[in-house]
This record gives structure tokens, sequence and C-alpha cells, in this order.
């Protein structure tokens, strides 16, 4: 009777015991859920949710699979596939019903008035979710499900990538609360993702992400792509100063070089040549092609050494360039003006992605097309210059 009443003893103590470890254990997934509910980052994935995402994905893959595995992914160990390889596989996806983009090239979503409506439901409110596919410049494969519920929009975001033997696998699944987001009048979802932040971390990370929802204008992206794309706002300061033929001096001549070559030759310059110094002659005819300059005033103007009769050049790096999101920022045209002399004016918002921002700034950038359909650069006005707003241009 002893050892068995022992026995029963020991049994409820061990159930006893069991309850008040799972209530603390339920207790302490409770707080850390709380915890990391407040900060908004790292949430906890439902697992049934996690398997459907992945399984929706997985299928997108298989379906895209022949265009990837045909495709040409370049020579470096890391896969690069082009913008038609791309449009391709969005194509395919956008055929499921779902809003389909493209990250790293300039490709208007497909089906994307679903996404519209989504955000203006979000905007006014509303309870409502979405999921986008968005195929990368590698040829992975993003599905990333936005969800708000009345006050707060939430990410999960699903990544497959492909193995050696073309077959998708998953190695990404986070979620997310957007510490912000607004779906602007041009028709940018922009939105911040929040994320571990100092003293956690050493410093400040940007989560900013920018998904060009509407499409553009087919005249606006041809000015874009023909005459200010290669230009750009790094390595040269053309677009991001204020300058005009009878205040051309400030213009950093010689680092504009190596963008206007590739606008002429539809190629880069070979570095260590030039990095010799570019022969008078070459420097000349290709620079007063495309700027209101003479051969006199780039002697003057340039860096310019006139005994070996060359203008150097340096390629950008550590030493002339200092890092800042705005110098990554990308011209968007939202305007066009025809002048009676014959010339262009692109009126030109900068759209600054790294930080979340598609009218940095705006500037109007005075053009005349050539014979042979270039254009050359006559002035850019900077509207509503505020000090500070642009960083110091850095010349080589």
């Amino acid at each position: 009777m002893k050892k068995k009443a022992k026995r029963i003893f020991l049994i409820i103590f061990t159930a006893l015991l069991c309850c008040f470890s799972a209530g603390c254990s339920h207790k302490n997934t409770v707080a850390e859920d709380k915890e990391s509910y407040e900060r908004g980052y790292d949430l906890p994935i439902d697992s049934a949710e996690q398997k459907k995402a992945e399984k929706d994905c997985e299928e997108m893959m298989e379906a895209i699979c022949d265009i990837y595995e045909e495709a040409d992914k370049g020579t470096s160990i890391n896969a690069v596939i082009s913008q038609e390889t791309a449009t391709k596989m969005q194509q395919v996806i956008a055929e499921k019903d779902v809003p389909a983009a493209v990250s790293g090239f300039d490709v208007d979503m497909m089906n994307y008035d679903a996404m519209e409506d989504f955000l203006d439901e979000a905007s006014a409110g509303n309870q409502s979710e979405i999921i986008l596919y968005r195929i990368h410049t590698d040829g992975t494969v993003s599905r990333e499900k936005f969800t708000f519920d009345g006050e707060d929009m939430y990410s999960l975001y699903t990544k497959g990538r492909w193995t050696d033997d073309i077959k998708p696998a998953f190695s990404v699944n986070s979620r997310s609360r957007l510490s912000q987001w607004k779906y602007t009048e041009k028709g940018w979802f922009c939105y911040e993702y929040c994320t571990a932040q100092p003293p956690e971390l050493t410093e400040v990370v940007d989560a900013y992400e920018m998904i060009r929802v509407k499409p553009k204008t087919s005249e606006y992206r041809e000015m874009e792509e023909k005459y200010l794309d290669i230009i750009g706002y790094q390595g040269n300061n053309l677009l991001c100063s204020e300058w005009s033929e009878n205040q051309i001096e400030g213009l950093d001549f010689n680092g504009l070089y190596e963008y206007l070559y590739i606008e002429e030759y539809g190629r880069e310059i070979d570095a260590e040549k030039c990095a010799e110094g570019i022969p008078q002659e070459e420097f000349e005819s290709l620079l007063t092609k495309y700027l209101p300059v003479s051969a006199e005033q780039l002697r003057e103007y340039a860096s310019y050494d006139s005994e070996s009769e060359t203008y150097d050049w340096v390629m950008l790096g550590v030493g002339n360039y200092a890092p800042n999101a705005f110098w990554i920022s990308v011209p968007e045209v939202t305007g066009i003006t025809e002048n009676e002399n014959g010339t262009i004016t692109l009126t030109v918002d900068v759209v600054c992605e790294k930080k979340g921002n598609d009218d940095f700034y705006t500037h109007e950038v005075t053009l005349r097309i050539l014979d042979d359909g270039k254009a050359m650069y006559l002035s850019n006005h900077i509207l509503d210059d505020r000090p500070g707003m642009i960083p110091d241009y850095q010349y080589r």
C-alpha cells in the first residue's frame, strides 16, 4: 500500500510540475511574441501559412523553370539574367492573375490594377491583402503578401532560389510590420520595414523599398532610356547642378567623359588606357558634340595637360567618391515641353529608392536632338533648390 501511495503521489507531482512548466513556457512565449510585435521585425510565422507561401512560390517557379534554364545567365559565379528573360518570366506569372513585377529593370508591373485596388483600400483604412510576385535580376522569385489590418500593414516575404539542378528551394521567410508606407500620386508604393537599429546594431539601417505600380508613359520612358539613365547622378554633376551655356565652367568634364562615351559608342571606356590620359582630339570631339562648349573652354575648365595634350581621367572610387543614397537615385521624366527654338525641355523628378522618395527634387533638362538621334545637353535647372538638399559634389 505504501509503495502504491508513493507511486500515485509521484504521478500527481509530475503532472503538476508539467502543468506549471507549461504555464511558465506559455507565459514566456506570450511575452516574447508581444516583444517581437512591438519591435515589428522577426515576427512569428504560422507554419501552415509558411507552407502555403512556399508551395505557391514553388508552383510559380516551376512554371518559369524552362525559361530560366534556357536563359543566358552570364559567366560569373552569380547568375544574371537579361531584361528580356525577366519579362518572359513575368508574363508567365501574370497569367495566373496576380500582380507581377520585375526588380532591377525598368519594366511595368503586370496586373497592376489589383495592386492599386489593394493600396486604395488600405489608404482608405479598410482591411485588405494582396500577393505580389517579383522576378529579380539573378532569376530568383519572391512572393510577398501584404496585409493591412485596418491600422498596420504587414509583409510576409518568401524568396525562392534555384538549386544547381534547377529546382526551387527556399531559404528566406520573414514577417515584418511596415513602420511607414504610402502610395504616391505618381504611382509608387513606398514603404519601410521595421528592422533592428542602434543600439542593437552599430549603425542605422535603411530598410526602404519602392515599387512602381502605375505604368509609365512610353514617351517618358523612351526619353529616360535615351538621354538620362546613362548619365544619372553618380560620378558626374550634369543633372545635379545648375548650369547653362553661359555658366558651364562648374561641370565635371573629366568625370562626364566615360558616360558620354557610352552614349556615343554603346560600350564602356578602356579604364586602363584612359588612366594614362585621354588624347586631346578624342576628348574634345566627344564633349563638344554633347555639350555647348568649345575646345578652348575645355582646355581652360577641364583637367588638361598641355605638354602631353591629354585630359586626365581617374576611376570613380575611394578617395574621390563619398557614398550617399542620393548619388544612386534615378531620373524619372514627368513632363516634356517642345520649345519654339526647336529644343525640348524635360521635367525630371529624382527618385531616391534608398530613401523611399519619388520626388527628392525636380529639375529641368533642356536638349537639342541631333540628326543621329542623340542629344546635345544645353542646360540643367534645379527647381526648389534648398540648402543642403543636394550633397556637395566631389570632383575627381
